[in-house]
């Protein structure tokens, strides 16, 4: 049998085009007005009254780690010896309540596990969701593992603490388990600090300053504020830097009118997010050692008011 041959029509679509009457597509233009720029506020509540509530144990008792060493709670180390400065301490696990002082979106790097009999191994472990937390009694920065944010700035939280490290006089909980979310937002503590370099005292809490703007101190979103009346916020070489340029106020020490440095986050700099020189502003929130430097991170446009 031989085999049937389909047909196919190729002339009636054309003929049913020809039937109708051609029109311009429309633009998009036609479909939205043109819209208005707008400014991002993000308000944040803040007090200058401190807490009135601790968890279970308190954040000032929690243990700190001697130089890179990290503690464990019994059953959450690895075997003897198979980390450098790993160890088991008495004072873990903890339990510890505060409010969230920062998005939940901090990103570090810090050091891993090193064998004992190898230190020379790059053990550098990534977080991309750390945060600080802050009772009546003081704050605490966390580790955090999590791309996603699970709670926001003034929420309160309960934690589990399993493990506490120390790296280059940063000390942080690096094992934990979020027990309990409490939503706020609740206002953020903080504390006014003025007529001083910001110190060792200051890690992890939040505090509040002002100062005139001076410039990038880098290309990492770093600014200055210079304070004191008439600062000098031009820029000078500076050999603790490898030469690079930061404002003449941060070679200011301490009996002199100080400087602040504030840490932007990457995703404000996406945004756009710049002071010119010469702006005025009060910015609250946590503090973090970072290379050297004691700096305010901010997160959120909520964190800076312009005066």
């Amino acid at each position: 049998m031989r085999p049937r041959r389909a047909t196919v029509l190729v002339g009636a679509p054309l003929l049913w085009g020809a039937c109708g009457t051609a029109t311009a597509p429309e633009s998009w233009r036609d479909w939205y007005d043109q819209g208005s720029p707008y400014d991002v506020e993000e308000p944040i509540a803040f007090t200058d009254q401190n807490y009135d509530f601790t968890g279970p144990d308190e954040i000032q008792d929690l243990p700190i780690p001697g130089d890179f060493e990290t503690w464990f709670a019994e059953g959450d180390a690895p075997p003897p010896d198979a980390c450098d400065a790993w160890s088991v301490h008495p004072g873990l696990p903890a339990e510890i309540s505060g409010i969230v002082t920062i998005h939940p979106r901090y990103y570090i790097k810090v050091s891993g596990c090193l064998p004992a009999d190898d230190r020379t191994i790059d053990s550098d472990e990534k977080y991309y969701g750390s945060y600080f937390i802050q009772d009546a009694t003081g704050g605490f920065f966390v580790l955090g593992d999590s791309k996603v944010a699970h709670f926001d700035m003034g929420d309160r939280v309960t934690i589990k603490v399993r493990g506490i490290k120390e790296s280059f006089d940063s000390v942080m909980i690096s094992a934990h388990d979020v027990l309990e979310i409490d939503r706020g937002p609740e206002p953020i503590y903080y504390r006014p600090v003025s007529g001083r370099l910001l110190g060792p005292e200051d890690i992890a809490e939040v505090v509040r300053v002002e100062g005139v703007v001076a410039a990038e101190a880098s290309g990492f979103g770093e600014v200055y504020l210079c304070t004191g009346a008439d600062p000098d916020t031009t820029l000078e070489p500076d050999p603790a830097r490898g030469g690079d340029p930061v404002p003449a106020c941060a070679h200011l020490g301490v009996t002199d009118p100080p400087w602040f440095k504030l840490g932007i986050d990457v995703e404000l700099q996406r945004r756009g997010v710049t002071f010119d020189p010469g702006s005025h502003l009060s910015v609250t929130g946590p503090v973090i050692l970072s290379f050297g430097d004691h700096q305010i991170v901010v997160m959120r446009i909520g964190q800076i008011e312009v005066l």
